[in-house]
């Protein structure tokens, strides 16, 4: 498992009490009871966990798991490069 996918699972059972049997690759953050404020909470979390910043449209209400994963690992990856 990725440290972003460890760290969105993490996130998303810890602070946010998401069952984690529903953190589906498909599964989308409204789907997981996320509103407007717990996204932006989710972001604030992530970034202050990985160090990469989480931008609005990547942890939208419409967002999969897997596209916020996968923007993740594309960011750490970018910073790993540099």
């Amino acid at each position: 498992m990725s440290d972003a996918t460890t760290a969105v699972r993490s996130v998303l059972t810890e602070k946010f009490e998401v069952v984690p049997a529903s953190i589906t690759p498909e599964a989308t953050l409204e789907s997981l009871d996320l509103d407007s404020l717990s996204l932006a909470e989710l972001a604030l979390a992530l970034q202050e966990q990985l160090g990469v910043k989480v931008e609005e449209h990547e942890a939208a209400k419409g967002t999969t798991v897997a596209e916020l994963i996968a923007a993740i690992e594309a960011k750490l990856a970018m910073a790993g490069a540099q």
